[in-house]
């Protein structure tokens, strides 16, 4: 059966995949790390049926500029384009990511605990980033001021997760990046915020699940 490589968002670490590994015992699982709060692996072994790719907001942009022949990809509060821009009303102001950045420096885990927070994840605990993994935040930011991807490469079926009260990645941002996927379909929840693969865990496992069966 085709494997899964699981890629979080910006902020988070593979412990937000929590209960995803398991749900699919059929498959190889293999849980990607951006290296926030640990080493960074961003490596696929060799797998002859070819890997489906599942990732959390930056972590789908980043699946899909990844050199793999997916077979598949989804996303869950993924987009194409964060920043809002000339002519472009929607997205996150790049000063704000300026902002994060710099404090970055002063108080990471306070950065770290907000952002969660607009997330839709109340009390949860954080982790202080190493400098590694401080610098890997700073630069990821960098990367999310000028994502825009016009023309992905990758014509792989895809599934797109979002939720209408996002916070971070407002809807209009997966609608534009729905028209930019010729191959992806989208489905709408009323309700999950940014973090989709905890607050909605069992929803999106059962359309993950569909749509993989219908790959396989």
């Amino acid at each position: 059966m085709k494997g899964l490589a699981l890629l979080h968002g910006w902020g988070f670490g593979p412990q937000a995949w929590s209960g995803w590994a398991e749900a699919f015992p059929e498959r190889p699982v293999v849980l990607l790390d951006a290296g926030y709060f640990g080493p960074r692996m961003l490596d696929l072994p060799a797998h002859a049926e070819g890997w489906v790719g599942i990732g959390h907001s930056l972590g789908f942009a980043q699946l899909l500029g990844m050199d793999e022949p997916w077979r598949g990809l989804i996303g869950l509060g993924a987009f194409l384009r964060f920043c809002s821009g000339p002519g472009q009303a929607q997205g996150a102001a790049p000063e704000t990511l300026d902002a994060m950045t710099a404090r970055l420096d002063v108080d990471p885990q306070d950065v770290l605990t907000r952002f969660l927070r607009r997330c839709g994840l109340k009390g949860q605990r954080v982790e202080a980033p190493g400098p590694e993994g401080l610098q890997r935040l700073k630069d990821d930011l960098d990367i999310l001021r000028g994502l825009n991807v016009a023309t992905p490469r990758c014509t792989a079926p895809m599934l797109l997760l979002h939720a209408q009260d996002d916070r971070i990645a407002p809807q209009p941002l997966a609608q534009e990046a729905l028209e930019r996927l010729a191959s992806a379909r989208l489905q709408v929840f009323p309700s999950g915020g940014h973090a989709l693969p905890q607050t909605r865990t069992g929803d999106c496992l059962a359309l993950c699940r569909e749509f993989l069966h219908a790959l396989d």
